[in-house]
């Protein structure tokens, strides 16, 4: 049985922060994914674009750069010059990284500030290369079967193992720390943490915005696709779904061509019950219900859509109820999260339900920071959590589930395990 130092479980934002610097800090890391390519949501499912907003991660600057030095990537800012008068989202020649770290651009007229768009192909082969030059081993087409436990002390349990099929193929491989990034949580729940779908009810933790009872209600499933000057070349149903409005976020890619993300498609939990291919079979109904009127909403009448995502976003799953729950009441403290003691991560961002009953409560009061206990689950002290499936109440985790801050938790989280190794008692610090 082969062993690790590390074992990273998701090739997403998290399990990207989290392979590549453990790899860069000298732990012998096996990073898992289940598709055959890693990059996870901005990849598989063409969200290719990073909203704007605080970020303090030292990769995610890295990525956009080495990929807009090769026209790869590219700023991207809100022009105006639609019918509709809503914004698209054009090449920004004269912006530059630290621009996209800033939330609005006009606060006082709605306008999101500068953001980047990349190419997905791109971004994942760069993920290869970085991930083999940084030594890390990556497993692609492998899927977790099963965590191995064992007791550990003060009542908790270790990892002491993972079954996969990689290929087909089982096999058995163990690591001293092991980091879930997957969407579905599925090292952790594997393992019997503790964990939890849909919206806590208003009891569990006094938010103002949360339902009197619980519901089994999630951030809704999107279909993102690519457009450009010409026929279509992607045969839609006939048969139309859903929400029929004309808004959408549009974002031009380094090759010229539009990324259409038609925000709020399908209601997370309708999908889930779904499964994902009647899903998506729902959500290309809702696409060609919707596609003419965003043609003429944003000036779009020429163009076609060339291909649509392998698969479908998915802003929300499973969440662990870890040591800390971020909760909505941090992200209205903002401030950098001052009343806590282990912040690794933070941002901005809204918190942004897309629901028939969404909408977005903005973080006035500054950057929310987010707690490393917010990555430890109860029950395991040899595995962290890095991924929206972290310990969030399901508001809380529609602020702080973006690719760039995924990636800063799955930064931190390499960080801790790289210095419990050297300093085991680093590990009792947050209990």
């Amino acid at each position: 049985m082969a062993h690790y130092d590390l074992i990273v479980v998701g090739g997403g934002a998290g399990g990207t922060g989290a392979a590549l610097t453990a790899g860069r800090l000298g732990l012998r890391t096996l990073w898992i994914e289940k598709e055959r390519t890693p990059g996870g949501t901005g990849v598989q499912s063409l969200v290719s674009v990073w909203q704007p907003a605080v970020s303090e991660g030292t990769l995610p600057r890295e990525l956009a750069e080495t990929l807009a030095a090769r026209g790869q990537a590219h700023y991207i800012s809100p022009a105006l010059d639609t019918p509709s008068g809503c914004p698209l989202y054009r090449r920004d020649p004269g912006a530059a990284y630290t621009d996209t770290l800033r939330r609005w651009a006009d606060a006082e007229r709605g306008l999101i500030g500068a953001g980047v768009a990349y190419t997905p192909e791109a971004m994942s082969a760069l993920l290869v290369k970085l991930a083999a030059e940084a030594g890390v081993e990556l497993w692609i087409d492998t899927v977790c079967l099963q965590a191995h436990t064992a007791p550990g002390t003060d009542g908790l349990r270790r990892v002491i193992g993972l079954t996969v099929d990689r290929g087909g193929q089982r096999e058995r491989v163990a690591a001293g720390f092991y980091v879930d990034a997957t969407g579905d949580l599925a090292v952790a729940r594997s393992t019997g943490c503790e964990t939890v779908w849909g919206r806590e009810s208003r009891d569990a933790y006094g938010e103002p915005s949360a339902p009197v009872e619980h519901e089994f209600r999630l951030n809704g499933w999107t279909l993102c696709f690519e457009c450009r000057p010409g026929p279509d070349l992607v045969a839609l149903p006939t048969e139309c779904f859903g929400h029929d409005g004309d808004s959408a976020h549009i974002s031009e890619l380094p090759d010229g061509t539009l990324n259409v993300n038609l925000v709020y498609q399908l209601p997370g939990e309708v999908a889930w019950r779904m499964g994902p291919e009647q899903a998506r079979e729902a959500l290309l109904g809702n696409i060609a219900r919707r596609w003419p009127r965003v043609q003429a909403a944003y000036g779009l009448e020429g163009y076609g859509i060339t291909r649509v995502a392998a698969r479908a976003g998915v802003r929300e799953g499973p969440r662990l109820v870890g040591r800390y729950v971020l909760t909505e009441h941090d992200v209205r403290a903002g401030k950098r999260g001052s009343h806590h003691p282990d912040c690794i991560a933070w941002t901005d961002h809204a918190m942004d339900r897309h629901s028939p009953d969404g909408g977005c409560l903005e973080s006035e009061q500054g950057p929310v920071g987010v707690p490393l206990r917010c990555l430890q689950p109860g029950e395991v002290d040899n595995m962290l959590v890095a991924c929206r499936g972290a310990s969030f109440s399901s508001l809380a985790a529609s602020a702080v589930r973006l690719q760039r801050t995924m990636i800063e938790l799955g930064e931190a989280a390499a960080r801790f395990i790289a210095g419990s190794r050297q300093a085991p008692e680093q590990r009792e610090m947050t209990r």
